[in-house]
């Protein structure tokens, strides 16, 4: 039975948030610094708030098993929740954004939550702008024989310039250097086969619109993947002065209050870098890390 729910901005901001992302109630707490009215003190009146729209039927909650024993409950949007943000929409929500996770994506799904969410409050300290987002599945980059869909895609806006952003959540599951389709090596010449596209169409209609461009941030557990990651990067890249892929590992992006603009990340030779940088053709002040192939490369088949 549904339970009458006076939706206030805060709870209308809570959908809008579930709706970019599965969230838990720690989610909701720490992107509550974003909101435009009072953020939630603590979990427990997120738990209550939460309870009070999933019955109201805005809400829904599901349980999920823990490493080490527990459960671990995380929200989603209902259809009826997604039609109180979207009224003027025929069409039901995609089931991205109202099913239950299956458990073999659910630590994937939480870790890409986190950088969802911490960025978010990246971007309000350091007054970024957000112009676009695109969830899991949403974004779709396709040219030739390559089909590329980031975990999230960011549009920023700041000091007058805008940065587009595919993040690649990265847990170690897909091997380094191989043509399996899921593979980073096969990742990375799709996402250089698209912006090459972008590039060609851009000249093609005579330069009108500033020059596209993207970055791949690929967020990883541990600096050796990240390293690996940004050497294989630099043997994929058709134009070596292109800065196309950045790398840091999960701990250090969400260990870092200003992570849109502080060079927290390195390039495809191994300089350091910021998601929003001001000034791309300049190095920050500070070494460069000394890039190197991985020790057992993995067999390419």
């Amino acid at each position: 039975m549904s339970h009458v729910v006076l939706l206030s901005k805060r709870d209308l901001e809570v959908l809008g948030l579930l709706e970019m992302t599965p969230a838990t109630a720690a989610h909701l707490r720490q992107a509550s610094a974003t909101f435009s009215e009072e953020p939630f003190r603590d979990e427990r009146r997120v738990r209550e708030r939460m309870l009070a729209l999933s019955n109201a039927g805005f809400v829904q909650s599901f349980p999920a098993a823990v490493a080490g024993g527990g459960l671990r409950h995380y929200y989603r949007l209902t259809a009826t929740g997604y039609r109180v943000l979207h009224p003027d929409r025929d069409q039901a929500p995609g089931r991205m954004i109202v099913a239950e996770i299956s458990p073999s994506r659910f630590q994937h799904a939480m870790a890409t939550a986190d950088v969802i969410v911490h960025t978010l409050v990246s971007c309000h300290a350091a007054r970024v702008q957000i112009l676009q987002y695109h969830g899991d599945g949403q974004l779709t980059l396709g040219v030739g024989e390559y089909r590329q869909q980031p975990d999230c895609h960011f549009q920023l806006g700041h000091g007058g310039r805008v940065f587009n952003l595919l993040f690649e959540i990265d847990n170690a599951t897909e091997p380094l250097d191989s043509r399996r389709e899921q593979s980073i090596r096969s990742k990375l010449l799709g996402y250089e086969s698209y912006q090459d596209w972008v590039l060609r169409v851009w000249r093609d209609h005579g330069r009108q619109e500033p020059r596209p461009a993207f970055r791949v941030v690929f967020l990883t557990r541990g600096v050796n993947r990240a390293n690996h990651m940004l050497w294989l990067a630099r043997q994929c890249a058709r134009n070596k002065d292109r800065r196309l892929v950045y790398a840091a590992t999960q701990d250090a992006y969400l260990g870092t209050p200003c992570a849109v603009t502080d060079p927290l990340l390195n390039d495809h030779h191994g300089h350091w870098r910021a998601l929003c940088d001001a000034q791309p053709s300049s190095a920050f002040r500070r070494e460069p890390v000394r890039l190197s192939p991985p020790l057992a490369r993995a067999s390419v088949f």
